[in-house]
């Protein structure tokens, strides 16, 4: 008897495949904003990381809020990929501004609590602004506002106001002048005077760095391709030539079912001749 692989069989045989191959890659990052999941992508892609981004649906938020994201790798990519993030502070660390932080104002908040809220969402804003600059990685704003003794005679200030701005920049160089960062800040704080911003900003590794430069690409036939992505390419032409031989044996064990029961099938009888 011919043997013949039942659809039952056939669909199992497709979801292990299916299955095998989505167990190749690997979430890194989840719950990202957009902006912050796009530029990890991008990151990664620079230096030949495959990378997708996919909604978060653990994380998302509801009652029509923006959604958020995550990010997948392949297995093999995994600590390259994480080890070049963290070299270029990605992603980015959300920023508290006006918005977020007076979203929720709590039921009777004092005047300390007051003022607190206003100074983080102060620097986040200004964070915000510098990080807009191109090569900017990240900035980091910490106020402190000038005191007035309440109980003084007069209402100067018992210490003046300050700033401290940290800046992670590609190359340690960035396109603002440490003079304008200052003049940015102290125009943002009232009562702050420019010299009174402590600015420092430090080097953060290019991508092509972080991720080896000058990787050596391997050749799998006419492409070309990242040593992490190597392996999932090969699982998937495995898994498609391993389904082609599958519908192969198929097609091949239906016509011989068929032509077998055409040649068991009895003659038709011979007519016969009617006399002239």
């Amino acid at each position: 008897m011919t043997p013949v692989i039942s659809p039952r069989v056939f669909c199992l045989l497709i979801a292990g495949a299916l299955v095998a191959t989505a167990g190749c890659s690997t979430n890194i990052l989840h719950g990202l904003e957009e902006r912050s999941a796009n530029e990890t992508v991008a990151a990664l892609e620079r230096v030949g990381i495959g990378a997708e981004k996919q909604i978060d649906d653990d994380s998302a938020g509801g009652g029509g809020s923006a959604p958020a994201f995550r990010v997948r790798v392949a297995r093999a990519d995994e600590g390259r990929a994480l080890e070049l993030l963290r070299s270029l502070g990605l992603p980015r660390d959300r920023r508290h501004g006006f918005a977020e932080v007076y979203g929720q104002a709590s039921l009777i908040p004092t005047a300390f609590e007051d003022r607190a809220r206003y100074l983080d969402a102060l620097a986040g804003e200004v964070a915000r602004t510098l990080e807009v600059a191109d090569g900017v990685v990240s900035a980091r704003v910490h106020l402190s506002p000038e005191e007035i003794d309440p109980l003084g005679a007069d209402t100067r200030p018992r210490a003046p106001a300050r700033a401290a701005v940290l800046i992670k920049a590609r190359g340690g160089k960035t396109p603002l002048a440490e003079a304008d960062i200052r003049k940015l800040v102290a125009g943002s704080v009232p009562g702050l005077d420019p010299a009174a911003v402590a600015v420092v900003v430090t080097s953060t590794a290019e991508a092509g760095d972080a991720g080896g430069a000058g990787q050596q690409w391997l050749a799998l036939g006419p492409l070309r391709l990242a040593p992490g992505s190597r392996p999932l390419l090969i699982a998937a032409l495995i898994v498609g030539l391993l389904l082609l031989a599958v519908m192969a044996a198929l097609l091949f064990f239906t016509v011989r079912r068929l032509a077998a029961l055409e040649g068991t099938q009895p003659s038709p009888p011979p007519r016969p001749r009617e006399n002239a």
